[in-house]
């Protein structure tokens, strides 16, 4: 091979070093700086921000509205780092007890990602800045209720969630009394799938869908999934009426991959979270099986107190972040790398 083949060999070797490597790991990050949370009803000040997206450790911190804006900080939690980015699911911040202790009825809040700018891992606000000064999507505005009972709904995360087997998996379901979750279609009305709860804390709830309805759609479409009082008889009934925390029902906003749609596979892959194993559908609170209202075994309430926060922990996470993006873009830029380096060797040949 000659002097000028080897020197573009080199080059293309290092060019696709400089695709593989850095993309597997850049692409990981494909969302920066994120924040999602949806209104909740809280017995003890806990707040839980249902996904956060950070490209460096930071603190998801609690802010009273002041005027349409986030204003004084009332609460934070640290997020730290997973191997490849700080990625997080249902995230509980409190809020702080002098706060707490005088809050009554509802109150809008704002959920806000801050940088640990010096990495002492303590929250300063006047040092430790808004990463929403940069990406407005690392703030959300919330309704928070002040109760003697818990309603939350979280499952809200970055990237569509594939329908298995005609259902849609929603991550938690906090219920304190018997209830149901349906699911809409943004903008309508009229649910496409529900399911009936016992009270407690319900982890991994399936959702069956209206079947024609997913197989209809052509493209990713967004859902709303609501937590509803049920009305004595056990059976969801849409004049079952939303559990609301001010004018705002608590549930969640989930995006659901088309059913017609083809896979081709993401230029850049996005975080995905990867949840451990959950516990048997027939685990027990105090003491007996539980069934979901329709009479069918379902996921049990992990903690013997429907009200309380039990399970979650401070700085909890439902799962780490997954790796591998951005391995079809490596793939990619190696077989360009082996083209080129069969081509030199044939000019290098050719040459002699």
């Amino acid at each position: 091979m000659s002097g000028t083949a080897s020197r573009r060999v080199a080059v293309v070797l290092a060019l696709a070093l400089a695709l593989t490597t850095p993309l597997a790991v850049a692409t990981v990050g494909a969302h920066g700086d994120h924040v999602a949370a949806d209104s909740q009803v809280t017995d003890d000040g806990t707040v839980v921000v249902e996904a956060v997206s950070a490209l460096r450790p930071g603190f998801v911190v609690l802010h009273a509205d002041d005027g349409g804006r986030p204003g004084a900080p009332i609460g934070h939690e640290y997020v730290g780092r997973t191997p490849d980015l700080t990625y997080r699911t249902s995230v509980p911040v409190r809020v702080d007890d002098s706060v707490w202790r005088s809050w009554s009825g509802t109150r809008t809040v704002w959920a806000v990602l801050h940088t640990d700018v010096d990495g002492d891992e303590t929250f300063d606000p006047e040092t430790d800045a808004s990463a929403a000064r940069l990406s407005p999507a690392a703030r959300t505005q919330i309704t928070v209720r002040k109760s003697d009972s818990v309603t939350r709904v979280l499952g809200m995360r970055f990237e569509a969630q594939p329908v298995a087997d005609g259902t849609l998996t929603v991550r938690r379901v906090d219920l304190s009394t018997p209830g149901h979750v349906a699911v809409s279609p943004v903008g309508r009305n009229s649910s496409i799938g529900s399911r009936s709860l016992a009270a407690g804390v319900h982890r991994n709830v399936t959702v069956a869908l209206n079947e024609s309805f997913v197989a209809e759609r052509d493209r990713d479409f967004r859902v709303r999934v609501v937590a509803h009082r049920d009305g004595g008889d056990g059976v969801f009934d849409p004049s079952d009426p939303p559990i609301t925390a001010g004018d705002r029902p608590v549930g969640t906003y989930l995006t659901v991959a088309a059913g017609n749609a083809t896979d081709d596979g993401p230029l850049i892959n996005t975080p995905t979270v990867t949840t451990a194993p959950e516990a048997s559908a027939t685990a027990t609170q105090a003491g007996g099986p539980v069934a979901d209202g329709d009479g069918t075994a379902g996921t049990a309430p992990t903690s013997t107190s429907p009200g309380g926060a039990t399970g979650v922990g401070s700085g909890a996470t439902d799962g780490t972040a997954g790796s591998g993006a951005g391995f079809g873009v490596a793939l990619t830029a190696l077989a360009v790398a082996v083209a080129v380096l069969v081509a030199a060797g044939r000019a290098g040949r050719a040459s002699r």
